[in-house]
């Protein structure tokens, strides 16, 4: 697995190519505005073919290029039933976004297969409400959009978010290996053994 950044928007939002050396099928996590032209020329310049391009979450910042990006790669969208609403009728923010048809709905142990790339789909909630990550145990990675930053995670002080699943997502978060790591929505990536002690002492009341 080889794993691209790219950093774009007006908060400096990550957007991932992931790519499967071995088959040249890749995978795109979010798009957020304004990262249209780099991504299309990075997988352009690799010779991958996307197979999928996951929201992990509807929030402006992660989409606001996702429609445009979706049909420039002529890749299939795929997100969680809880964030259709906001994909099919985006608010908010101060860019506007095209609706976001999404083809392939993805819940809760749902498995994701891009060439030889296998990863596990959690349902992730707190930050939104069909927020979701994607866990490859095989790379020991994690794609989670806002779930999980160093130090930090999505805010809970906005509509559809909840201290309460945020709570229950960190204390889910704690059973995956030290090494794995985490590729967040923004910032720099970290791990769950760095993150651990503090998320453990959040989650405690739940253990």
């Amino acid at each position: 697995m080889r794993v691209r950044t790219f950093i774009a928007g007006p908060i400096a939002t990550n957007a991932f190519l992931v790519i499967d050396d071995e088959t040249k099928e890749a995978v795109v996590f979010d798009a957020p505005p304004d990262v249209l032209v780099d991504m299309v020329e990075a997988v352009r310049e690799e010779g991958v073919h996307v197979a999928l391009l996951v929201i992990t979450h509807h929030h402006w910042d992660h989409v606001g290029d996702a429609d445009a990006l979706a049909s420039a790669l002529g890749a299939p969208v795929a997100a969680h039933p809880a964030s259709l609403p906001n994909l099919e009728h985006p608010s908010g923010g101060p860019v506007p976004i095209t609706p976001i048809k999404v083809d392939r709905l993805l819940e809760d142990g749902d498995e994701v297969e891009i060439g030889t790339l296998k990863f596990r789909v959690l349902h992730t909630p707190g930050h939104a409400k069909g927020e979701i990550t994607l866990y490859t145990a095989e790379d020991q990675a994690m794609f989670g959009g806002d779930t999980l930053f160093p130090n930090g995670y999505g805010r809970t002080d906005i509509p559809g978010a909840s201290d309460d699943e945020t709570l229950q997502t960190l204390n889910r978060l704690l059973e995956l290996p030290d090494d794995v790591t985490v590729y967040p929505g923004h910032g720099q990536n970290t791990t769950i053994g760095a993150e651990r002690p503090w998320m453990a002492r959040l989650t405690r009341k739940l253990r």
